[in-house]
C-alpha cells in the first residue's frame, strides 16, 4: 500500500495577501531549507505572475458562460419631424425594458460550462506544474550550495595544509637538508591551492545568487551545520505518481476537455429557442412604440438550422484531432514519468555506491597522507611522495562531495518525478463546479496553501 508522507509548510499564496507583501529585505540571512521554499513561494516573480494568469483564467471562466443567463436592457428614444406641407412639427418618445434568455433545449449549456471549467482546471494544473518544476529547482541549487560551502572549506583546509609543509621544506631548505627544487614544487603545490580556492569561492557565490533571484531578490544562505548524507525516503509507486504529477493531471484534464468539446461541436446545427419579455413604461404618441404606452409582450423564436457550410462537420474533424494529439500527449507524458523515475533511481544507487566507495577511500587516503608528511617531516620520505598523497586526498575528498551531492540531487529529480513539490489538488471538474456554484473568489480566499512532500522529517 502506497503511504505518502506530508511535511505542511503553511504557505500562503492566496492573491490577495500576496499583493500586500512588504517589499524583501535585502540583508543576507541564513535559513533552513523549508524557510527557503517558504520564501520562493511568497517572493518568487514568476510565481506571482503565475497566479495572477490562474486568477485572470477564474474571471475567463466566468464570463464565458455569462450568455448562459437572462440580459436585461432598458431603452429610451426620442424623436423629431417636421411635416413641410402643414409646417407642422412632430415629436415622439418612448422608453422600454427588455428581458431577453436563450432556453437551452439541446443540452449544449452544461457541455460548454464544464469544457471551460476543465480549460481553467487545466491551468491551474500546469501552474502547479510550474511550482513542481521551480522548487525541485530551488532544492538541487540549494544542495548544490551547501556542497560548493562544503568544497570551499576542504580547499582552505588543504591550503593550510600545503602552507604547512611549504613551511617544513622551507626549514629543510634552510638547513641543507633538501635541494632548491622542493622549495619550487611546495610553493607551486600553494599556489595551486589557492586557486582552487577561489575557484570554490566563485562557485559557492555563484550559486549562492541563483538562491538568491529564486527567492524574489532576498540575499539568502544555507545554514551551516553538519553535514548529512541523504537516506532514501520516497516512497515510489508509478500509478500515483501518474496520479499526482501535475503535467500528467493537465494533459489528462485536457484530454476529457477535448472530449466535451466534439460532443459540443456537434450540437452545431441544433435548434435554438430564445425568450424574450419587453415592456413599454412611456411612449409618446401612446402607439408610437411596440408594445404600446403601458403595455408589454412576449415572444419565442424556434430557429431550426438547416445547412451551416459544412461547418460542424468539418469542425467534427478539428476536434476529433486533438482528442487523438491530447491521448498521444497524455501516453508520452506517462512514459517520461516512467523514464524521470527509472534514471532516478538508477542515479541514486550509483551515487549511493559511489558514496560509500569514496568514504572508504577517503579513510585511505587521509591515513596515507598522514603517515606521508610523517616521513617527509622526519627526513625519511620524498617531497614527490607527499606530493602525490597530498593530490590524491584533494581527489579523493572532492570525488566524495560530488557523490553525497549527486544523492541529494537523485532525490530531488525523484520527488519531482512524482509531483511531490507541488500543491496538493486534484483538479476534478466536479471540485471545481462546487466552488463556482458559490460565485466565490476561490483564489483570494483560499489560495495554495499545501504543499505535499514525502520526505521524512
Amino acid at each position: 500500500m502506497f503511504i505518502r508522507k506530508h511535511r505542511i509548510l503553511s504557505i500562503a499564496l492566496a492573491v490577495s495577501f500576496l499583493a500586500m507583501l512588504p517589499p524583501s529585505s535585502h540583508a543576507s540571512v541564513s535559513m533552513t531549507l523549508p524557510q527557503y521554499v517558504n520564501e520562493i513561494l511568497l517572493n518568487n516573480h514568476s510565481l506571482r505572475a503565475g497566479i495572477k494568469n490562474v486568477e485572470a483564467g477564474y474571471y475567463s471562466v466566468l464570463a464565458s458562460v455569462a450568455y448562459q443567463r437572462p440580459a436585461t436592457s432598458a431603452t429610451l428614444t426620442g424623436s423629431y419631424a417636421t411635416r413641410q406641407q402643414t409646417e407642422d412639427n412632430v415629436m415622439a418618445g418612448t422608453s422600454g425594458l427588455r428581458l431577453t434568455q436563450r432556453i437551452d433545449i439541446s443540452g449544449s449549456y452544461k457541455l460548454d460550462e464544464k469544457q471551460s471549467i476543465m480549460g481553467y482546471e487545466a491551468t491551474r494544473a500546469n501552474f502547479d506544474n510550474t511550482i513542481n518544476t521551480l522548487i525541485a529547482a530551488a532544492e538541487e541549487t540549494w544542495w548544490s550550495a551547501v556542497l560548493a560551502r562544503e568544497n570551499m572549506k576542504l580547499q582552505k583546509e588543504i591550503l593550510l595544509q600545503r602552507s604547512e609543509n611549504h613551511r617544513v621544506t622551507m626549514e629543510k631548505y634552510n638547513q641543507e637538508l633538501v635541494p632548491k627544487l622542493d622549495i619550487v614544487r611546495s610553493e607551486a603545490q600553494v599556489v595551486a591551492a589557492e586557486t582552487l580556492v577561489k575557484n570554490a569561492e566563485t562557485t559557492y557565490l555563484n550559486l549562492i545568487a541563483e538562491l538568491s533571484l529564486m527567492a524574489g531578490g532576498l540575499d539568502v544562505e544555507p545554514v551551516d551545520e553538519e553535514l548529512k548524507v541523504p537516506e532514501f525516503d520516497v516512497a515510489l509507486n508509478f500509478e500515483d505518481a501518474l496520479e499526482f504529477r501535475p503535467d500528467v493531471r493537465a494533459a489528462r484534464i485536457n484530454l476529457e476537455r477535448a472530449k466535451i468539446v466534439k460532443k459540443l461541436t456537434a450540437k452545431g446545427l441544433s435548434p435554438t429557442l430564445d425568450f424574450a419579455f419587453q415592456f413599454t413604461p412611456w411612449s409618446d404618441p401612446e402607439y408610437y412604440a411596440t408594445p404600446n404606452n403601458r403595455q408589454a409582450g412576449a415572444s419565442l423564436s424556434l430557429t431550426l438550422p438547416i445547412t451551416d457550410g459544412k461547418a460542424t462537420k468539418y469542425r467534427l474533424f478539428n476536434t476529433d484531432r486533438l482528442i487523438q494529439a491530447a491521448e498521444s500527449n497524455l501516453d508520452a507524458l506517462r512514459e517520461q514519468t516512467r523514464r524521470d523515475i527509472t534514471v532516478a533511481m538508477n542515479n541514486w544507487r550509483n551515487a549511493s555506491a559511489a558514496e560509500q566507495d569514496k568514504q572508504r577511500q577517503v579513510e585511505r587516503a587521509e591515513e596515507e597522507l598522514k603517515i606521508t608528511e610523517l616521513m617527509y617531516a622526519e627526513g625519511m620520505g620524498a617531497q614527490i611522495d607527499l606530493i602525490n598523497a597530498q593530490t590524491a586526498y584533494q581527489a579523493v575528498r572532492t570525488e566524495y562531495l560530488d557523490a553525497v551531492k549527486n544523492m541529494y540531487v537523485a532525490l530531488v529529480a525523484m520527488r519531482k518525478a512524482i509531483g511531490d513539490y507541488s500543491p496538493d489538488e486534484n483538479g476534478t471538474w466536479r471540485e471545481a463546479v462546487q466552488r463556482y456554484g458559490k460565485g466565490k473568489d476561490v483564489l483570494g480566499e483560499t489560495g495554495f496553501t499545501v504543499l505535499r512532500t514525502n520526505r521524512k522529517k
